[in-house]
């Protein structure tokens, strides 16, 4: 089966490539039993806006290796981002969605999860607010058993407490994290738990190996979330 990381590692080697230069590069080694497969892959790296399509059946890579890590921000990011500075101009959040991680991992689930993470001190307000006009169920602060029993694949909005001092970076007028923030998030959050074992180690592996990671702000957060010790020693097991 062919991932959407071996289909970015290709595009990575051309500046442009068609669907069946794909199908006859993982077709030599036989990685493809189904075309279908790799239109899915395909499907889901349009969408992260992990690739770009030239024409049809023709694509490219949206971003150059080695550039930083920014979230795509969609149009559902857009509204939502419009509507909590007008109720709450003050503030502090940031967005984005589970999908951005969707390039680095190897198994693949349904990452239908979009993440609002603001001030715990407002947080229940904001439920309040896109509960009312959100037509996707609104989640305040999951435990690890409501993710289990309501969440897991579903779509859904999950509003979480964003720790103070978290790195993040402004995209598109959005206040989004950056990937030291994502490093450090990913480790523990109960949104992550199909983050075990080899996979955690693969997504660490191929984050460090596509962006510029700045280790001193990935450790100062760490340590800020009570993970410090767990990322050092995935950066010492992965050799990163």
């Amino acid at each position: 089966m062919v991932t959407t990381n071996e289909i970015l590692n290709f595009a990575l080697k051309h500046k442009e490539f068609s669907r069946k230069e794909l199908l006859s590069d993982f077709g030599s080694r036989n990685q493809i039993k189904s075309s279908g497969n790799l239109s899915e892959q395909l499907n889901r790296l349009l969408k992260s806006g992990q690739l770009l399509r030239v024409e049809r059946g023709v694509y490219k890579l949206a971003k150059d290796t080695g550039e930083s890590f920014s979230v795509v921000c969609s149009e559902e990011m857009r509204q939502i981002n419009r509507q909590i500075k007008k109720q709450f101009p003050f503030v502090n959040f940031c967005l984005w969605h589970a999908s951005a991680l969707m390039p680095y991992m190897h198994h693949i689930p349904n990452l239908n999860l979009l993440f609002i993470d603001v001030e715990r001190e407002v947080a229940e307000s904001i439920f309040n607010l896109l509960n009312t006009s959100n037509k996707k169920r609104v989640f305040l602060l999951p435990s690890s058993t409501d993710f289990e029993r309501y969440i897991s694949t579903n779509e859904a909005i999950i509003i979480r407490p964003l720790i103070s001092e978290s790195p993040l970076q402004l995209i598109e007028d959005i206040n989004t994290p950056t990937i030291e923030k994502v490093l450090v998030d990913i480790i523990g959050d109960v949104e992550f738990s199909f983050l075990q074992g080899s996979e955690i180690n693969y997504v660490y592996t191929s984050i460090f190996e596509r962006h510029p990671v700045n280790k001193n702000k990935l450790l100062r957060y760490a340590a800020r979330r009570g993970r410090k010790e767990e990322v050092e020693q995935l950066i010492d097991a992965n050799k990163l």
